[in-house]
């Protein structure tokens, strides 16, 4: 039964990550109207979730480690609780932006946590294989159908509803974290050079990539490589780089970002093509994108069933395969351009699914007392690889939708060779596991 509850508030808790980083999408235009506010300040209703989001995940895992799983989810889940209460009753768009920031925060200890927390009670075999499968089709339908849920929200109630419907589920996944869920503990190890270090890459790195500001990119690529420097010469660092000598985590954690970036930033214009250029309105957009959220579900069911009887190398490279795939479907020139985008979107979908499941069980080949770290480097890959995507594909948009959907597919393309690479040394691939 407890292993029930963990797989169900883990589900729970990711959802409310999830659909709050892509149901507001649907609402800025109302809320841009409500709160009388210019067009930066909109941006950063998105971008200030996404940025504190991805700053804080290394070090929500590293704290989740140490301090304990469900200690730092009860913790976060308060923190996001109350912020979207904040985001409800926002009287201006600057407030508004501060709280979002502040649930950025609170979704990183939910992020950190949920994947560490299944491992602590799924032993290693089909049964964890299986759990990462349903957690990671509740994410992938999670990230789907926010536009949907948002667009709904929105229409019956008002923009502030996305944000007022967190407070009885925060409420309920308290309660029962409390009741059903026991603690579980790690190996993490406080750093506060790192814990600085990191926070601020991502906070210049992130914003660089989404506004284009090639400056601030180059000054966070130089405290990267600051952070770098630092945690190989500390005593106690924040980060273990021994991680990446561990050749299943350096490429799942390489292709983790490549199809990130290929798919969701492809589909980021392609939802402007679809409402500008073939003229569909909002709930048309999110109801045929329904494709999308089915495979995105189907994706992970499946490959949790073999995710502990093909080789790693083989496993991480499904999911960027099949998103390579789909993205050049929806290159492919028609008279109806609904069709091939329908078909695309659901063998991106599979894809998607796919290699959500199997970027979980990448942070999971570190030992059970630092994954925590190594899953918080790893959503950390999802964050910027989003970011990265979404800059990368604008000037290809620009020149046409094939062109960008072909360049994103190159991407994935690339994200799906690295894997092969452990195939030829698949014992090598297994030992690494037990580093």
């Amino acid at each position: 039964m407890r292993r029930g509850w963990v797989l169900a508030l883990a589900s729970l808790t990711i959802v409310l990550v999830v659909v709050d980083l892509t149901a507001v999408m649907i609402a800025l235009p109302d809320i841009r109207a409500d709160l009388r506010a210019s067009l930066p300040e909109v941006q950063w209703v998105v971008d200030a979730y996404a940025v504190t989001l991805a700053a804080a995940l290394l070090p929500a895992g590293v704290l989740a480690d140490r301090y304990g799983r469900r200690r730092l989810l009860v913790i976060g889940v308060s923190i996001f609780t109350l912020a979207s209460l904040a985001c409800a009753l926002a009287p201006n768009a600057i407030l508004l932006d501060v709280a979002r920031g502040v649930q950025g925060v609170g979704a990183s200890a939910l992020y950190g946590t949920t994947t560490p927390l299944i491992a602590s009670v799924y032993p290693e075999g089909p049964d964890r294989g299986r759990a990462l499968g349903v957690f990671s089709a509740v994410s992938g339908l999670a990230m789907t159908l926010g536009p949907v849920v948002g667009g709904l929200l929105t229409g019956a109630f008002g923009w502030r509803a996305i944000f007022l419907i967190n407070l009885p589920i925060g409420v309920f996944v308290l309660v029962a974290l409390r009741r059903r869920v026991a603690e579980s503990l790690g190996e993490g190890r406080l750093d506060p050079l790192g814990i600085v270090l990191v926070t601020a890459a991502l906070f210049a790195i992130v914003p660089a990539l989404i506004h284009d500001v090639p400056l601030l990119l180059v000054a966070g690529l130089a405290v990267l490589a600051a952070l770098v420097v630092a945690e190989a010469r500390s005593s106690n660092p924040m980060l273990d780089l021994g991680l990446f000598r561990n050749r299943v985590f350096a490429v799942g954690s390489a292709t983790t970002l490549l199809q990130l970036a290929a798919l969701l930033g492809a589909a980021a214009y392609l939802t402007l093509y679809v409402q500008e250029s073939l003229r569909a309105t909002p709930a048309e957009a999110g109801l045929r994108f329904l494709a999308f959220s089915a495979a995105a579900v189907i994706g992970p069911i499946a490959v949790g069933r073999v995710l502990h009887r093909w080789p790693m190398g083989l496993l991480i490279a499904v999911g960027p395969a099949l998103i390579a795939a789909g993205l050049l479907v929806m290159a492919i020139p028609a008279a109806d351009r609904w069709t091939p985008i329908m078909i695309g979107l659901g063998i991106g979908g599979l894809g998607l699914g796919a290699g959500n499941v199997v970027a979980n069980q990448v942070g999971l080949t570190a030992p059970l007392a630092r994954v925590g770290m190594a899953g918080g480097v790893v959503n950390t890959l999802k964050q910027v690889g989003t970011a990265v995507g979404v800059a990368a594909l604008a000037a290809p948009y620009r020149s046409g939708l094939s062109l960008m959907l072909v360049v994103a597919a190159g991407l994935a393309a690339v994200g799906a060779m690295l894997p092969l690479t452990l195939l030829s040394g698949t014992r090598e691939a297994r030992s690494d596991q037990n580093v």
